[in-house]
Protein backbone atom coordinates (compact mmCIF):
# COMPACT_ATOMS: atom_id res chain seq x y z
CA UNK A 1 0.00 0.00 0.00
CA UNK A 2 1.57 3.70 -1.15
CA UNK A 3 2.03 5.44 2.07
CA UNK A 4 0.96 8.92 3.09
CA UNK A 5 4.44 9.44 3.35
CA UNK A 6 5.25 7.84 -0.38
CA UNK A 7 2.03 9.98 -1.58
CA UNK A 8 3.75 13.52 -0.47
CA UNK A 9 7.47 12.91 -0.99
CA UNK A 10 8.12 13.87 -4.48
CA UNK A 11 8.41 11.31 -7.33
CA UNK A 12 11.64 11.01 -9.22
CA UNK A 13 13.10 8.72 -11.88
CA UNK A 14 14.75 7.07 -8.82
CA UNK A 15 12.15 6.77 -7.34
CA UNK A 16 9.39 5.51 -9.92
CA UNK A 17 9.63 1.57 -9.17
CA UNK A 18 9.35 1.50 -5.79
CA UNK A 19 6.31 3.93 -6.27
CA UNK A 20 4.86 1.29 -8.63
CA UNK A 21 4.92 -1.62 -6.67
CA UNK A 22 2.86 0.10 -4.00
CA UNK A 23 0.22 -0.53 -6.46
CA UNK A 24 1.00 -4.22 -6.57
CA UNK A 25 0.46 -4.74 -2.51
CA UNK A 26 -2.67 -2.26 -2.75
CA UNK A 27 -4.15 -5.48 -5.44
CA UNK A 28 -3.03 -8.09 -3.56
CA UNK A 29 -4.87 -6.79 -0.12
CA UNK A 30 -7.74 -6.50 -2.62
CA UNK A 31 -7.59 -10.27 -3.14
CA UNK A 32 -7.24 -11.39 0.25
CA UNK A 33 -10.43 -9.39 0.94
CA UNK A 34 -12.15 -10.80 -1.73
CA UNK A 35 -11.26 -14.44 -0.91
CA UNK A 36 -13.48 -13.98 2.18
CA UNK A 37 -16.76 -13.61 0.67
CA UNK A 38 -19.03 -16.10 1.86
CA UNK A 39 -23.24 -15.66 0.31
CA UNK A 40 -24.50 -17.88 3.30
CA UNK A 41 -22.80 -14.90 5.65
CA UNK A 42 -26.11 -12.31 6.83
CA UNK A 43 -23.81 -9.90 5.36
CA UNK A 44 -23.02 -10.64 2.19
CA UNK A 45 -24.51 -8.32 0.70
CA UNK A 46 -22.97 -5.45 1.88
CA UNK A 47 -19.62 -7.21 1.80
CA UNK A 48 -20.33 -7.81 -1.98
CA UNK A 49 -21.30 -4.00 -2.45
CA UNK A 50 -17.95 -3.11 -0.22
CA UNK A 51 -15.55 -5.23 -2.99
CA UNK A 52 -17.26 -3.40 -5.61
CA UNK A 53 -16.03 0.21 -4.16
CA UNK A 54 -12.17 -1.41 -3.17
CA UNK A 55 -12.42 -2.32 -6.78
CA UNK A 56 -13.64 1.10 -7.94
CA UNK A 57 -10.78 2.46 -5.82
CA UNK A 58 -8.15 0.04 -7.53
CA UNK A 59 -9.10 1.01 -10.73
CA UNK A 60 -8.47 4.90 -9.61
CA UNK A 61 -5.45 4.15 -7.83
CA UNK A 62 -3.99 1.72 -11.07
CA UNK A 63 -4.87 5.31 -13.14
CA UNK A 64 -2.97 7.50 -10.59
CA UNK A 65 -0.09 5.85 -10.59
CA UNK A 66 0.24 5.81 -14.76
CA UNK A 67 -0.53 9.72 -14.49
CA UNK A 68 2.09 10.11 -11.50
CA UNK A 69 4.69 8.00 -13.63
CA UNK A 70 3.74 10.02 -16.67
CA UNK A 71 5.08 13.55 -14.85
CA UNK A 72 8.14 12.03 -14.91
CA UNK A 73 10.76 13.10 -17.51
CA UNK A 74 12.68 10.34 -19.08
CA UNK A 75 12.94 8.41 -22.47
CA UNK A 76 9.80 6.07 -22.81
CA UNK A 77 11.34 3.07 -24.38
CA UNK A 78 9.58 0.12 -25.45
CA UNK A 79 9.74 -1.55 -22.46
CA UNK A 80 8.82 1.69 -20.35
CA UNK A 81 6.29 1.65 -23.16
CA UNK A 82 5.16 -2.22 -21.96
CA UNK A 83 4.94 -1.09 -18.31
CA UNK A 84 2.04 1.92 -18.76
CA UNK A 85 0.31 -0.58 -20.77
CA UNK A 86 -0.03 -3.23 -17.61
CA UNK A 87 -0.75 0.16 -15.48
CA UNK A 88 -3.94 0.57 -18.01
CA UNK A 89 -4.72 -3.03 -18.20
CA UNK A 90 -4.97 -3.39 -14.63
CA UNK A 91 -7.15 -0.05 -14.56
CA UNK A 92 -8.99 -1.86 -16.72
CA UNK A 93 -9.70 -5.09 -15.18
CA UNK A 94 -10.23 -3.51 -11.60
CA UNK A 95 -13.16 -1.68 -13.81
CA UNK A 96 -14.85 -4.60 -14.73
CA UNK A 97 -14.65 -6.23 -11.59
CA UNK A 98 -16.06 -3.64 -9.89
CA UNK A 99 -18.95 -4.05 -12.60
CA UNK A 100 -18.72 -7.40 -11.78
CA UNK A 101 -18.93 -7.12 -7.70
CA UNK A 102 -22.13 -4.86 -8.06
CA UNK A 103 -23.33 -7.41 -9.66
CA UNK A 104 -22.78 -10.42 -7.06
CA UNK A 105 -24.26 -7.57 -4.77
CA UNK A 106 -27.29 -7.22 -6.87
CA UNK A 107 -27.93 -10.85 -6.59
CA UNK A 108 -27.36 -11.29 -3.35
CA UNK A 109 -29.94 -8.86 -2.51
CA UNK A 110 -32.50 -10.66 -3.93
CA UNK A 111 -32.51 -13.22 -1.41
CA UNK A 112 -33.09 -13.39 2.59
CA UNK A 113 -30.15 -14.46 4.11
CA UNK A 114 -32.13 -17.77 5.44
CA UNK A 115 -32.59 -18.51 1.73
CA UNK A 116 -28.61 -17.91 0.97
CA UNK A 117 -27.70 -20.03 3.83
CA UNK A 118 -30.06 -23.17 3.17
CA UNK A 119 -27.80 -26.27 2.75
CA UNK A 120 -28.47 -28.15 0.55
CA UNK A 121 -30.04 -25.35 -1.70
CA UNK A 122 -32.68 -27.71 -4.14
CA UNK A 123 -32.76 -26.41 -7.59
CA UNK A 124 -35.28 -23.30 -8.78
CA UNK A 125 -34.56 -19.47 -8.15
CA UNK A 126 -32.33 -19.73 -5.14
CA UNK A 127 -30.10 -21.66 -6.76
CA UNK A 128 -29.83 -20.03 -9.98
CA UNK A 129 -29.47 -16.33 -8.62
CA UNK A 130 -26.81 -18.32 -6.47
CA UNK A 131 -24.90 -19.53 -9.58
CA UNK A 132 -25.46 -16.39 -11.13
CA UNK A 133 -23.96 -14.26 -8.01
CA UNK A 134 -20.77 -16.86 -8.34
CA UNK A 135 -20.23 -16.74 -11.81
CA UNK A 136 -20.19 -12.60 -11.67
CA UNK A 137 -17.58 -13.29 -8.17
CA UNK A 138 -15.29 -16.08 -10.16
CA UNK A 139 -14.94 -13.43 -13.33
CA UNK A 140 -14.37 -10.50 -10.48
CA UNK A 141 -11.29 -13.45 -9.09
CA UNK A 142 -9.96 -14.04 -12.86
CA UNK A 143 -9.45 -10.60 -13.84
CA UNK A 144 -7.65 -9.58 -10.64
CA UNK A 145 -5.50 -12.55 -10.26
CA UNK A 146 -2.76 -11.82 -12.11
CA UNK A 147 -2.90 -8.00 -11.03
CA UNK A 148 -0.10 -7.77 -8.81
CA UNK A 149 2.66 -9.72 -10.49
CA UNK A 150 1.61 -7.31 -13.80
CA UNK A 151 2.76 -4.58 -11.52
CA UNK A 152 5.53 -6.00 -10.43
CA UNK A 153 6.82 -6.94 -13.73
CA UNK A 154 6.21 -3.33 -14.62
CA UNK A 155 8.04 -2.36 -11.85
CA UNK A 156 11.25 -4.20 -13.53
CA UNK A 157 10.88 -2.87 -17.07
CA UNK A 158 10.99 0.62 -15.55
CA UNK A 159 13.85 -0.48 -13.33
CA UNK A 160 15.90 -1.94 -16.43
CA UNK A 161 14.66 1.10 -18.69
CA UNK A 162 15.52 4.03 -15.61
CA UNK A 163 19.23 1.97 -15.25
CA UNK A 164 20.43 1.89 -18.82
CA UNK A 165 19.44 5.91 -18.80
CA UNK A 166 21.55 6.25 -15.78
CA UNK A 167 19.04 6.51 -13.16
CA UNK A 168 18.02 4.62 -10.29
CA UNK A 169 19.08 3.93 -6.71
CA UNK A 170 22.36 2.15 -5.43
CA UNK A 171 21.50 -1.65 -5.18
CA UNK A 172 20.93 -3.04 -1.50
CA UNK A 173 22.50 -5.80 -0.42
CA UNK A 174 20.79 -8.99 0.01
CA UNK A 175 21.50 -12.67 -1.06
CA UNK A 176 19.93 -14.35 -3.96
CA UNK A 177 17.35 -15.95 -1.53
CA UNK A 178 16.24 -13.24 -0.25
CA UNK A 179 15.62 -11.43 -3.20
CA UNK A 180 13.59 -14.44 -4.46
CA UNK A 181 11.66 -13.93 -1.52
CA UNK A 182 11.36 -10.04 -1.86
CA UNK A 183 10.08 -10.91 -5.67
CA UNK A 184 7.46 -13.17 -4.53
CA UNK A 185 5.66 -11.28 -1.38
CA UNK A 186 5.53 -8.39 -4.12
CA UNK A 187 3.87 -10.51 -6.51
CA UNK A 188 1.45 -11.46 -3.53
CA UNK A 189 2.64 -15.03 -3.60
CA UNK A 190 4.45 -15.42 0.04
CA UNK A 191 2.16 -16.66 3.37
CA UNK A 192 3.25 -18.03 6.81
CA UNK A 193 1.45 -20.20 8.56
CA UNK A 194 1.73 -21.46 12.15
CA UNK A 195 0.50 -24.32 14.19
CA UNK A 196 2.10 -23.74 18.05
CA UNK A 197 5.19 -22.86 17.72
CA UNK A 198 5.91 -23.68 14.72
CA UNK A 199 6.20 -21.89 11.28
CA UNK A 200 6.56 -22.54 7.67
CA UNK A 201 6.30 -19.95 4.96
CA UNK A 202 5.76 -20.60 1.74
CA UNK A 203 5.49 -18.96 -1.99
CA UNK A 204 2.82 -20.75 -3.68
CA UNK A 205 3.32 -24.24 -2.96
CA UNK A 206 7.19 -23.69 -2.49
CA UNK A 207 8.85 -23.68 0.47
CA UNK A 208 10.31 -20.43 1.69
CA UNK A 209 13.01 -20.74 4.76
CA UNK A 210 11.95 -19.18 7.49
CA UNK A 211 15.12 -17.79 8.51
CA UNK A 212 15.04 -15.61 4.95
CA UNK A 213 11.35 -14.64 6.17
CA UNK A 214 12.92 -13.47 9.38
CA UNK A 215 16.25 -11.99 7.81
CA UNK A 216 13.84 -9.95 5.86
CA UNK A 217 11.86 -8.58 9.21
CA UNK A 218 14.77 -7.79 11.05
CA UNK A 219 15.38 -5.66 8.11
CA UNK A 220 12.18 -3.81 8.23
CA UNK A 221 11.68 -5.04 4.80
CA UNK A 222 8.50 -7.65 5.58
CA UNK A 223 5.44 -7.43 7.65
CA UNK A 224 2.90 -9.81 8.25
CA UNK A 225 -1.19 -9.19 7.87
CA UNK A 226 -3.69 -11.98 8.27
CA UNK A 227 -4.28 -13.36 4.88
CA UNK A 228 -7.72 -13.98 5.24
CA UNK A 229 -8.50 -10.62 7.06
CA UNK A 230 -11.31 -12.69 9.99
CA UNK A 231 -10.55 -13.36 13.41
CA UNK A 232 -8.66 -16.70 14.50
CA UNK A 233 -6.70 -16.72 11.31
CA UNK A 234 -3.53 -18.67 11.68
CA UNK A 235 -1.84 -17.71 8.18
CA UNK A 236 -0.64 -14.31 7.47
CA UNK A 237 0.40 -12.78 4.18
CA UNK A 238 3.88 -11.52 3.94
CA UNK A 239 3.72 -7.81 2.32
CA UNK A 240 6.41 -5.20 1.72
CA UNK A 241 7.01 -2.10 3.74
CA UNK A 242 7.87 1.20 2.30
CA UNK A 243 11.94 0.17 2.89
CA UNK A 244 11.63 -3.32 1.49
CA UNK A 245 10.16 -2.12 -1.40
CA UNK A 246 12.85 0.71 -2.25
CA UNK A 247 15.30 -2.38 -1.21
CA UNK A 248 13.69 -4.38 -3.70
CA UNK A 249 13.25 -1.86 -6.61
CA UNK A 250 16.99 -1.18 -6.55
CA UNK A 251 17.79 -4.77 -7.14
CA UNK A 252 15.11 -5.67 -9.52
CA UNK A 253 16.28 -6.62 -13.30
CA UNK A 254 20.05 -7.50 -11.62
CA UNK A 255 19.42 -10.71 -9.11
CA UNK A 256 22.08 -11.07 -6.38
CA UNK A 257 24.84 -13.19 -7.58
CA UNK A 258 24.79 -16.54 -5.06
CA UNK A 259 28.39 -16.56 -3.24
CA UNK A 260 26.56 -19.83 -1.04
CA UNK A 261 25.95 -22.12 -4.09
CA UNK A 262 24.32 -24.52 -1.68
CA UNK A 263 21.99 -22.62 -0.31
CA UNK A 264 18.39 -22.34 -2.05
CA UNK A 265 15.94 -19.56 -1.81
CA UNK A 266 13.22 -22.52 -2.77
CA UNK A 267 12.78 -25.63 -0.72
CA UNK A 268 10.51 -27.97 -3.42
CA UNK A 269 8.08 -29.81 -1.18
CA UNK A 270 4.79 -32.47 -1.86
CA UNK A 271 2.68 -31.65 0.71
CA UNK A 272 1.82 -28.53 2.61
CA UNK A 273 0.32 -28.63 6.20
CA UNK A 274 -2.14 -26.32 6.80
Amino acid sequence: MTTAHEADRELTADTLPSYVLGLAERTTRFRDHLSTLQFGEPSAEAKAQALAEQAGDLCEAAKTVEAEVGKVRFYYSPAVLDAFGRLRLLAAQAQLADEHLTWVGVYLGELTPEERARRPCPPGRVLDTLLEAGRHLREADMLTALGAPDVVHAAKDLAVALRAQKFGSRSQPMSPAQYAALHAAASGYVTVDKLGTEEWAWARLDRISMATVRSLESRGWVLREAHHPVPGSRSARLHLTETGRLALASRLGRIPADTHPRATAVQPTRTRVR
